[in-house]
Protein backbone atom coordinates (compact mmCIF):
# COMPACT_ATOMS: atom_id res chain seq x y z
CA UNK A 1 0.00 0.00 0.00
CA UNK A 2 1.12 3.74 -0.60
CA UNK A 3 1.53 5.35 2.81
CA UNK A 4 0.30 8.65 1.86
CA UNK A 5 1.52 11.43 3.91
CA UNK A 6 -0.85 12.38 6.96
CA UNK A 7 -0.94 15.73 9.13
CA UNK A 8 -2.30 15.10 12.33
CA UNK A 9 -4.20 18.12 13.68
CA UNK A 10 -5.19 18.39 17.65
CA UNK A 11 -7.18 21.19 18.66
CA UNK A 12 -6.48 22.09 22.98
CA UNK A 13 -8.17 24.04 25.44
CA UNK A 14 -6.88 24.17 28.55
CA UNK A 15 -5.81 20.63 27.94
CA UNK A 16 -2.88 20.92 30.44
CA UNK A 17 -4.05 17.83 32.67
CA UNK A 18 -4.26 15.33 29.25
CA UNK A 19 -1.42 16.72 27.16
CA UNK A 20 1.52 14.70 28.37
CA UNK A 21 -0.04 11.34 28.29
CA UNK A 22 -1.91 12.21 24.54
CA UNK A 23 0.55 13.34 22.91
CA UNK A 24 3.07 10.99 23.66
CA UNK A 25 0.54 8.74 22.42
CA UNK A 26 0.12 10.61 19.47
CA UNK A 27 4.07 10.84 18.70
CA UNK A 28 4.63 7.16 19.51
CA UNK A 29 1.70 6.29 17.08
CA UNK A 30 3.17 9.12 14.28
CA UNK A 31 6.88 7.19 14.97
CA UNK A 32 5.67 3.89 14.09
CA UNK A 33 3.66 5.24 10.86
CA UNK A 34 5.81 4.21 7.86
CA UNK A 35 4.74 7.59 5.79
CA UNK A 36 5.57 11.16 6.53
CA UNK A 37 3.25 12.69 8.75
CA UNK A 38 3.32 16.11 10.63
CA UNK A 39 1.97 17.26 14.36
CA UNK A 40 0.01 20.47 14.54
CA UNK A 41 -1.16 21.05 17.98
CA UNK A 42 -3.95 24.25 17.38
CA UNK A 43 -3.98 26.24 21.25
CA UNK A 44 -7.56 27.85 21.08
CA UNK A 45 -5.99 30.85 24.18
CA UNK A 46 -5.31 28.01 26.82
CA UNK A 47 -5.30 29.88 30.14
CA UNK A 48 -3.49 26.71 31.44
CA UNK A 49 0.00 26.05 31.07
CA UNK A 50 -0.43 24.15 27.83
CA UNK A 51 1.84 26.00 25.71
CA UNK A 52 5.14 25.28 27.83
CA UNK A 53 4.34 22.00 28.58
CA UNK A 54 4.31 21.53 24.70
CA UNK A 55 7.27 23.52 24.24
CA UNK A 56 9.34 21.96 26.73
CA UNK A 57 8.36 18.25 25.70
CA UNK A 58 7.68 18.05 22.48
CA UNK A 59 9.89 19.83 20.18
CA UNK A 60 9.02 18.30 16.71
CA UNK A 61 5.35 18.95 17.39
CA UNK A 62 4.29 22.35 15.29
CA UNK A 63 2.15 24.98 17.38
CA UNK A 64 -0.10 26.90 16.43
CA UNK A 65 -2.09 29.75 18.76
CA UNK A 66 -5.02 31.54 19.10
CA UNK A 67 -4.92 34.64 20.98
CA UNK A 68 -8.43 34.38 21.32
CA UNK A 69 -11.01 31.49 22.16
CA UNK A 70 -12.74 30.84 18.74
CA UNK A 71 -14.47 27.12 19.46
CA UNK A 72 -13.53 23.78 17.96
CA UNK A 73 -14.32 24.11 14.54
CA UNK A 74 -12.18 27.47 14.05
CA UNK A 75 -9.28 25.65 15.87
CA UNK A 76 -9.75 22.82 13.34
CA UNK A 77 -9.80 25.43 10.21
CA UNK A 78 -6.79 26.67 11.88
CA UNK A 79 -4.43 23.70 11.63
CA UNK A 80 -6.56 22.78 8.36
CA UNK A 81 -4.46 25.79 7.13
CA UNK A 82 -1.40 25.42 8.52
CA UNK A 83 -0.77 21.34 7.61
CA UNK A 84 1.02 20.76 4.48
CA UNK A 85 -0.18 16.90 3.92
CA UNK A 86 -3.10 15.57 1.50
CA UNK A 87 -4.86 13.89 4.51
CA UNK A 88 -5.69 15.18 7.61
CA UNK A 89 -5.89 13.04 10.91
CA UNK A 90 -7.86 14.67 13.71
CA UNK A 91 -7.61 13.77 17.03
CA UNK A 92 -9.16 15.46 20.44
CA UNK A 93 -6.58 16.12 23.50
CA UNK A 94 -9.01 13.38 25.44
CA UNK A 95 -8.01 10.16 22.38
CA UNK A 96 -5.68 8.05 23.00
CA UNK A 97 -4.58 6.32 20.13
CA UNK A 98 -3.09 2.94 19.33
CA UNK A 99 0.39 2.63 18.49
CA UNK A 100 -0.87 0.97 14.77
CA UNK A 101 -3.96 3.45 14.37
CA UNK A 102 -2.83 5.45 11.46
CA UNK A 103 -1.87 2.84 8.59
CA UNK A 104 -5.43 1.02 8.83
CA UNK A 105 -7.29 3.91 8.12
CA UNK A 106 -4.58 5.80 5.52
CA UNK A 107 -5.67 2.65 3.34
CA UNK A 108 -9.05 3.41 2.43
CA UNK A 109 -7.48 6.73 0.56
CA UNK A 110 -6.90 4.66 -2.16
CA UNK A 111 -9.80 5.27 -3.58
CA UNK A 112 -10.77 8.27 -4.96
CA UNK A 113 -14.52 8.72 -3.62
CA UNK A 114 -12.74 7.78 0.22
CA UNK A 115 -13.86 11.04 2.09
CA UNK A 116 -13.51 10.37 5.81
CA UNK A 117 -12.68 7.03 7.72
CA UNK A 118 -13.42 6.46 11.24
CA UNK A 119 -11.38 4.07 13.87
CA UNK A 120 -13.01 1.92 16.36
CA UNK A 121 -12.69 3.99 19.64
CA UNK A 122 -13.39 2.93 22.78
CA UNK A 123 -13.45 3.90 26.32
CA UNK A 124 -11.31 2.88 28.94
CA UNK A 125 -11.96 -0.47 29.73
CA UNK A 126 -12.57 -1.28 25.60
CA UNK A 127 -16.10 -1.03 25.21
CA UNK A 128 -16.90 0.24 21.86
CA UNK A 129 -18.35 3.30 21.26
CA UNK A 130 -21.19 2.99 19.29
CA UNK A 131 -20.58 6.62 17.37
CA UNK A 132 -17.59 4.28 15.61
CA UNK A 133 -19.71 2.99 12.80
CA UNK A 134 -23.07 5.02 12.44
CA UNK A 135 -25.41 3.11 10.75
CA UNK A 136 -28.96 5.24 10.60
CA UNK A 137 -32.29 5.06 10.10
CA UNK A 138 -34.44 7.80 9.97
CA UNK A 139 -37.42 7.61 12.01
CA UNK A 140 -40.25 9.50 13.18
CA UNK A 141 -38.35 12.26 11.31
CA UNK A 142 -35.48 11.93 13.10
CA UNK A 143 -31.84 10.26 12.85
CA UNK A 144 -31.42 6.90 14.80
CA UNK A 145 -28.49 5.15 14.99
CA UNK A 146 -28.70 1.10 14.87
CA UNK A 147 -27.10 -0.90 16.76
CA UNK A 148 -24.36 -3.39 16.45
CA UNK A 149 -21.75 -5.43 17.40
CA UNK A 150 -17.39 -5.98 16.96
CA UNK A 151 -17.65 -9.47 16.19
CA UNK A 152 -19.69 -8.55 13.56
CA UNK A 153 -18.10 -5.47 12.45
CA UNK A 154 -14.58 -7.16 12.98
CA UNK A 155 -16.16 -10.33 10.92
CA UNK A 156 -17.21 -8.25 7.55
CA UNK A 157 -14.25 -5.96 7.30
CA UNK A 158 -11.93 -9.34 7.49
CA UNK A 159 -13.99 -10.16 4.95
CA UNK A 160 -13.17 -7.34 2.85
CA UNK A 161 -16.49 -5.84 2.89
CA UNK A 162 -16.71 -2.13 3.48
CA UNK A 163 -18.09 -0.43 6.52
CA UNK A 164 -19.91 2.72 5.18
CA UNK A 165 -21.02 4.78 7.71
CA UNK A 166 -22.72 8.02 7.90
CA UNK A 167 -20.34 9.67 9.35
CA UNK A 168 -16.97 9.66 11.64
CA UNK A 169 -16.97 11.47 15.10
CA UNK A 170 -14.61 14.85 14.52
CA UNK A 171 -12.47 13.68 18.00
CA UNK A 172 -11.02 10.78 15.57
CA UNK A 173 -11.02 11.03 11.92
CA UNK A 174 -8.95 10.95 8.72
CA UNK A 175 -10.60 13.12 5.99
CA UNK A 176 -9.13 14.07 2.46
CA UNK A 177 -7.72 17.74 2.91
CA UNK A 178 -8.97 19.31 -0.48
CA UNK A 179 -12.79 17.43 0.15
CA UNK A 180 -12.95 19.02 3.32
CA UNK A 181 -12.09 22.86 1.77
CA UNK A 182 -13.94 22.02 -1.14
CA UNK A 183 -17.27 21.70 1.37
CA UNK A 184 -16.22 24.60 3.28
CA UNK A 185 -15.48 22.67 6.86
CA UNK A 186 -17.29 22.63 9.31
CA UNK A 187 -19.90 24.90 9.48
CA UNK A 188 -20.49 27.70 12.45
CA UNK A 189 -24.08 27.46 12.71
CA UNK A 190 -22.91 24.05 14.97
CA UNK A 191 -20.69 26.19 17.55
CA UNK A 192 -19.74 25.99 19.81
CA UNK A 193 -19.87 21.72 19.53
CA UNK A 194 -21.99 19.00 18.47
CA UNK A 195 -23.27 17.85 14.89
CA UNK A 196 -20.57 19.82 12.90
CA UNK A 197 -19.04 16.46 12.07
CA UNK A 198 -22.20 14.83 11.56
CA UNK A 199 -23.02 17.77 9.04
CA UNK A 200 -20.12 17.47 7.05
CA UNK A 201 -19.72 13.85 6.46
CA UNK A 202 -23.45 14.37 5.41
CA UNK A 203 -22.55 16.41 2.94
CA UNK A 204 -19.82 14.72 1.93
CA UNK A 205 -21.99 11.38 0.78
CA UNK A 206 -24.50 14.12 -0.89
CA UNK A 207 -21.33 14.63 -3.03
CA UNK A 208 -20.63 11.31 -3.78
CA UNK A 209 -17.87 11.05 -1.17
CA UNK A 210 -18.36 8.15 1.45
CA UNK A 211 -17.33 7.75 5.11
CA UNK A 212 -15.88 4.25 6.67
CA UNK A 213 -15.64 2.73 9.61
CA UNK A 214 -11.92 0.87 9.81
CA UNK A 215 -11.98 -1.27 13.36
CA UNK A 216 -8.57 -2.30 12.66
CA UNK A 217 -7.86 1.07 13.34
CA UNK A 218 -8.01 1.99 17.56
CA UNK A 219 -8.45 4.85 20.04
CA UNK A 220 -9.73 5.40 23.53
CA UNK A 221 -11.60 8.13 24.14
CA UNK A 222 -11.83 9.31 27.72
CA UNK A 223 -14.94 11.22 27.55
CA UNK A 224 -14.67 12.55 30.91
CA UNK A 225 -11.49 14.34 30.96
CA UNK A 226 -12.64 16.13 27.77
CA UNK A 227 -13.36 19.86 27.34
CA UNK A 228 -16.82 20.20 27.28
CA UNK A 229 -17.99 18.78 30.48
CA UNK A 230 -15.66 20.52 32.16
CA UNK A 231 -16.66 24.18 31.20
CA UNK A 232 -20.22 23.55 30.35
CA UNK A 233 -23.34 22.39 32.35
CA UNK A 234 -25.29 19.05 31.61
CA UNK A 235 -28.70 21.19 30.91
CA UNK A 236 -26.64 23.17 28.24
CA UNK A 237 -24.72 20.79 26.54
CA UNK A 238 -28.10 18.81 26.76
CA UNK A 239 -30.04 21.47 24.73
CA UNK A 240 -27.10 22.65 21.75
CA UNK A 241 -26.97 18.77 21.28
CA UNK A 242 -30.59 18.91 21.07
CA UNK A 243 -30.53 22.09 19.17
CA UNK A 244 -27.54 21.03 16.89
CA UNK A 245 -29.79 17.76 15.68
CA UNK A 246 -32.59 19.84 14.42
CA UNK A 247 -29.95 22.03 12.68
CA UNK A 248 -28.50 19.03 10.83
CA UNK A 249 -31.96 17.06 9.86
CA UNK A 250 -33.39 21.14 8.31
CA UNK A 251 -29.91 21.67 6.05
CA UNK A 252 -29.95 18.11 4.90
CA UNK A 253 -33.32 16.16 4.89
CA UNK A 254 -35.53 16.87 1.34
CA UNK A 255 -38.24 19.48 1.54
CA UNK A 256 -40.93 16.44 1.21
CA UNK A 257 -39.45 14.93 3.62
CA UNK A 258 -39.36 17.60 6.39
CA UNK A 259 -42.56 18.54 5.75
CA UNK A 260 -44.61 15.17 6.25
CA UNK A 261 -42.22 13.16 7.77
CA UNK A 262 -39.65 15.55 10.51
CA UNK A 263 -42.44 18.38 11.52
CA UNK A 264 -45.17 16.60 12.19
CA UNK A 265 -43.03 14.82 14.64
CA UNK A 266 -41.81 17.90 16.09
CA UNK A 267 -44.91 18.97 17.47
CA UNK A 268 -45.63 15.37 19.16
CA UNK A 269 -42.36 15.69 20.48
CA UNK A 270 -42.79 19.00 22.03
CA UNK A 271 -46.00 18.42 23.72
CA UNK A 272 -44.69 15.35 25.09
CA UNK A 273 -41.74 16.52 26.48
CA UNK A 274 -44.31 19.67 28.15
CA UNK A 275 -46.90 17.03 29.97
CA UNK A 276 -43.61 15.37 31.07
CA UNK A 277 -42.00 18.42 32.17
CA UNK A 278 -38.68 18.28 30.49
CA UNK A 279 -38.11 21.27 29.22
CA UNK A 280 -35.09 20.82 27.27
CA UNK A 281 -36.37 19.92 24.29
CA UNK A 282 -38.71 22.82 24.11
CA UNK A 283 -35.33 25.41 24.79
CA UNK A 284 -33.92 23.79 21.97
CA UNK A 285 -36.32 23.90 19.32
CA UNK A 286 -37.25 27.59 20.50
CA UNK A 287 -33.51 28.32 20.14
CA UNK A 288 -32.81 26.39 16.45
CA UNK A 289 -36.26 28.21 15.75
CA UNK A 290 -34.60 31.42 16.52
CA UNK A 291 -32.14 30.11 13.55
CA UNK A 292 -33.91 29.46 11.19
CA UNK A 293 -33.86 31.89 8.45
CA UNK A 294 -30.29 31.21 8.84
CA UNK A 295 -30.76 27.64 7.97
CA UNK A 296 -33.01 28.49 4.99
CA UNK A 297 -30.08 30.90 3.82
CA UNK A 298 -27.25 28.33 4.43
CA UNK A 299 -29.38 25.83 2.50
CA UNK A 300 -29.10 28.27 -0.54
CA UNK A 301 -25.83 29.73 -0.38
CA UNK A 302 -24.56 26.24 0.36
CA UNK A 303 -26.72 25.21 -3.24
CA UNK A 304 -27.76 22.11 -0.55
CA UNK A 305 -30.79 21.94 -2.37
CA UNK A 306 -29.51 21.18 -5.67
CA UNK A 307 -26.76 18.06 -4.39
CA UNK A 308 -27.69 14.82 -6.03
CA UNK A 309 -28.81 13.30 -2.90
CA UNK A 310 -29.96 13.81 0.59
CA UNK A 311 -29.83 12.34 3.92
CA UNK A 312 -32.39 9.83 3.51
CA UNK A 313 -31.07 9.05 -0.04
CA UNK A 314 -27.92 8.86 1.71
CA UNK A 315 -28.76 6.34 4.93
CA UNK A 316 -31.15 4.27 2.38
CA UNK A 317 -27.78 3.53 0.75
CA UNK A 318 -25.57 2.82 3.78
CA UNK A 319 -28.45 -0.08 4.80
CA UNK A 320 -28.67 -1.50 1.34
CA UNK A 321 -24.94 -1.87 1.29
CA UNK A 322 -25.35 -4.28 4.59
CA UNK A 323 -28.85 -5.83 3.81
CA UNK A 324 -28.74 -7.30 0.22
Amino acid sequence: MDFIPVSIIIPNFNGEHLLNRSLAKVVEAAHAYPGEYEIIVVDDASQDNSIQLISDNFSEIKLVQHSTNKGFAEAVHSGVRSSIHSIILLLNTDVFPDCNFIAPLIRWFSREDTFCVSPLITDRIGNPNRGSWNRGIIIRGEIRKRNWELNEAMDLAHRGRALKSLFAEGGAAAIRKDMFLQLGGFLSIYKPFYYEDCDLCIRAWRHGWKTYFEPDSTVVHDHQQGTIRRFFGIKKIRIIKRRNRLFCLWLNLSTRKLIFSHIPWIFFRLLLRLLKMDLIYALALFSALGALREIIDLRKILHLDNYSRFLEDVIAEISDSFDS
